[in-house]
């Protein structure tokens, strides 16, 4: 061969070894190319690729954790349908919640009106009639006058059944569980530090039971009192239990407070005509000129006669 064409074939394989041992080289040398993930594709294309966009981002993602942690944190009442704070609520034993200011006026009213027995004291909520324990009672009232109210009624109510046990009511207002007593023994009060006859619940230590009614029925009139009392008060007496009942305020239709009507089952009656009412309805339809008149059906309004309707409010 001719020495043009060996020193051309030469420099072909020199090119072509450099050239191989270069690629050779790049392959043993170099890493595989990162390729950047979708999501952070999206959020660029989403926010910007700038910091502020992510810090925007951020801010966005925390303010959506906090809703939803305050939504947790947070309720309806379903009482007054109030939106509340968990903390300023009350949760009674059925399940039901309520925020304090209305679980508070409800029992409120239920202790000033002394209808706490279990029957009574009950959830608020229609056709439940879950008892409100006596420490939900505390937790709300701990404190106050109307959390002696509240023991004091719970006090009264209270009926012994344990063999030999007994209650005694001091006239002070105390009320005194025994669990025996000789027949004509005494019980000294707590409260009033005075000794309380067992048997008719009276102070007179020293003297019989006889005794002391006889000088309590030659000393006192009490009863001619107090009848010339309730008349010259408008007071009316209870057709159910003949217990005094006074109204201050209200409509003329009457629920008796007195533990043995409670405990039956309530009583309903007129306070004008003392009439035992008998269907709710008659909170209307026994009032023709309206139940804070001064008329009703037994005692109808005169012709011509001008009404003389006091400025009361229903209280319920």
């Amino acid at each position: 061969s001719s020495p043009l064409l060996s020193m051309a074939v030469d420099q072909g394989a020199r090119r072509s070894d450099g050239y191989a041992t270069d690629v050779s080289s790049d392959v043993r040398t170099s890493e595989p190319p990162v390729l950047p993930s979708p999501k952070p594709c999206e959020e660029r294309r989403k926010y910007g690729s700038t910091d502020s966009a992510f810090a925007r981002q951020l801010q966005e993602s925390f303010d959506n954790e906090v809703a939803e942690k305050e939504a947790k944190e947070r309720f309806t009442c379903q009482i007054c349908f109030e939106e509340w704070r968990l903390e300023h609520g009350v949760s009674l034993d059925c399940g039901h919640l309520g925020c304090r200011d209305c679980i508070s006026g409800y029992l409120e009213v239920k202790i000033r009106e002394k209808c706490v027995s279990e029957q009574e004291l009950v959830c608020p909520m229609p056709k439940c009639g879950c008892p409100i324990s006596e420490f939900q009672v505390m937790g709300v009232f701990e404190g106050t006058e109307l959390w002696d109210r509240f023991l004091s009624t719970r006090a009264e109510l209270y009926r012994p059944d344990a063999p030999g046990e007994r209650k005694v009511q001091c006239p002070c207002g105390e009320v005194i569980i025994v669990e025996s007593a000789a027949e004509q023994g005494f019980v000294a009060c707590p409260s009033c530090k005075e000794q309380v006859c067992f048997k008719c619940q009276e102070r007179h230590f020293g003297v019989s039971c006889a005794a002391y009614w006889q000088w309590r029925k030659d000393n006192e009139k009490v009863d001619d009192a107090f009848e010339e009392l309730m008349s010259s008060e408008g007071w009316v007496r209870c057709p159910e239990c003949d217990a005094p009942c006074s109204r201050s305020f209200g409509c003329n239709y009457m629920t008796c407070g007195s533990v043995a009507c409670r405990n039956a089952g309530g009583t309903n009656f007129c306070y004008i005509c003392g009439v035992k009412l008998l269907n709710k309805t008659e909170h209307f339809t026994h009032y023709p000129h309206g139940m804070f008149s001064d008329y009703c059906m037994n005692k109808p309004k005169a012709s011509g006669e001008k009404s003389m309707t006091s400025g009361w409010s229903c209280t319920g």
